[in-house]
């Protein structure tokens, strides 16, 4: 049965005249026009930098007539951490919004209600080989039995924190646990530490942490972590403790690529669930 609330012939009749997301660029370029003439370089990069992304919300009135649209502006981690302060303490986001606003005044069917300024994360799909190398070959030397059902990396300053949080709750499970902090991140040591974890243990967790982001990585040590993690063969993961996906990005873009279950959002206990479902050790 049809909505009576809902007046469809409506919606039909004014669908032609709903063209914002075809004249988004359009849009953004007047938008930027804008704050050429006002010498503000701050927002004229954002906007050039940014990748833009309309998101109808719906019918703004019972009529049908007017369309309602939220706009996420994406751009590069490194100038997000430029304007953060300025996009934290809300001056960007309704500075933006009010300027928009006058620049789609002739649309008369739609408008904007929100404007968002976020991180831009690029997404990785070598995933999808690393798969396939490990269903072409690797699969049947994961059949062999391991010494642990789990090695935990942390940094050092977490020993005490979730890292032993975690490694609680799995003996608690009777489940063989392998605890690693990192105590050097050299090339060489980060090398046999992986290698260590592929002969002798069932699945692995990175914790990632302030304490982690603070440590002195070279490029090659930390390069090797993050392709641990993000190739799914490898039965490696990553868990963000008390630290957001800005922050995971500003000490690994890749790493703020992939998922991660975090303890801002879920207890430890949860997460050690959901990691046991994952690493198939229930």
């Amino acid at each position: 049965m049809a909505d009576k609330g809902i007046d469809h012939t409506k919606i039909t009749e004014f669908i032609p005249y709903k063209t914002m997301a075809m004249d988004l660029e359009s849009i953004l370029a007047n938008l930027t026009r804008m704050y050429v003439s006002r010498g503000n370089a701050d927002m004229v990069e954002l906007l050039t930098l940014s990748t833009a992304e309309l998101f109808p919300i719906g019918s703004f009135d019972a009529e049908a007539e007017r369309y309602e649209y939220v706009l996420k502006l994406a751009v590069p981690v490194k100038f997000h951490n430029h304007l953060r302060n300025h996009i934290l303490d809300t001056t960007i986001q309704p500075q933006l919004l009010k300027d928009i606003t006058t620049i789609t005044a002739p649309y008369l069917h739609e408008f904007i209600s929100a404007v968002f300024v976020v991180i831009r994360i690029e997404q990785d799909s070598n995933w999808r080989d690393a798969a396939l190398d490990w269903v072409s070959g690797s699969s049947q030397a994961d059949e062999k039995p391991r010494q642990f059902d789990m090695f935990i990396c942390c940094a050092p300053d977490d020993e005490n924190g979730f890292a032993n949080e975690l490694r609680s709750l799995l003996t608690a499970r009777n489940l063989k646990v392998a605890f690693h902090p990192l105590v050097s991140t050299k090339e060489r040591d980060i090398h046999h530490l992986l290698a260590d974890f592929d002969k002798t243990s069932r699945f692995g967790v990175l914790v990632v942490s302030e304490a982690l982001a603070k440590l002195s990585f070279p490029i090659e040590s930390l390069q090797q972590l993050v392709e641990q993690v993000l190739n799914p063969g490898k039965r490696f993961c990553q868990v963000w403790d008390k630290i957001g996906r800005t922050e995971v990005a500003n000490f690994s873009d890749s790493l703020a690529r992939s998922l991660a279950f975090s303890t801002e959002r879920m207890t430890s206990e949860r997460v050690c669930e959901l990691l046991l479902e994952v690493a198939n050790l229930q």
